[in-house]
């Protein structure tokens, strides 16, 4: 896999690819992100204060997908987890902090799932960004990407790499064991990847 063309790609362009992706696998799931909300920086500021450019790349362009959405089958962002929308991100912010709250870094819950486990933005007080998972069962921050482009390209190539499927009944799936291999190339030294 060659991925010097990735590499090169701004993180919008990278989301937009995302973006094309998906409806490639799921024709509806785009639209079921819903239009940007034109509230959106006010929700995400009074919030946290600032706006990191991931936050800014996604919900300038889609609004997220809301918990009871009525069609299952496009609930996934990544199998298992999906885009949290923007009016309940204060929500699972809260939720996220009840049990989980570091001081010794910034983090932000973007996607989620059903038992409150969470992929988040991360931000060391050093400014080193990261995306890292968070389970409610053993409340440690786990880092599965170096940084948020390797994010993107990694869900952009888990898609190219047939990574992504659909099982007999619609819903997003994956194949673990090359999930593994492809997040391992594009995550190097990340542990997350060869587990």
């Amino acid at each position: 896999m060659n991925n010097s063309i990735a590499k090169k790609k701004a993180m919008n362009e990278l989301f937009e690819e995302f973006l094309f992706l998906s409806a490639r696998l799921r024709t509806k799931y785009v639209d079921s992100l819903g239009e940007r909300n034109n509230n959106w920086e006010k929700v995400f500021y009074d919030l946290y204060g600032e706006i990191p450019e991931l936050f800014q790349v996604i919900y300038n362009k889609v609004s997220g997908t809301r918990r009871n959405i009525a069609d299952q089958t496009l609930m996934d962002f990544i199998p298992g987890f999906r885009l949290i929308h923007i009016c309940e991100l204060k929500e699972e912010s809260v939720k996220l902090n009840r049990y989980y709250n570091d001081k010794i870094q910034v983090i932000i819950p973007f996607l989620a799932n059903y038992s409150s486990d969470y992929i988040c933005y991360c931000r060391t007080n050093a400014g080193k960004e990261y995306i890292g998972s968070i389970s409610h069962d053993d409340l440690m921050v786990i880092q599965m990407h170096k940084n948020i482009k390797k994010f993107f390209e990694t869900i952009c190539a888990f898609y190219q790499f047939n990574v992504y499927f659909l099982d007999t009944d619609g819903y997003l799936d994956y194949d673990l064991e090359l999930e593994g291999t492809i997040g391992a190339e594009i995550n190097l030294g990340i542990p997350y990847w060869l587990e």
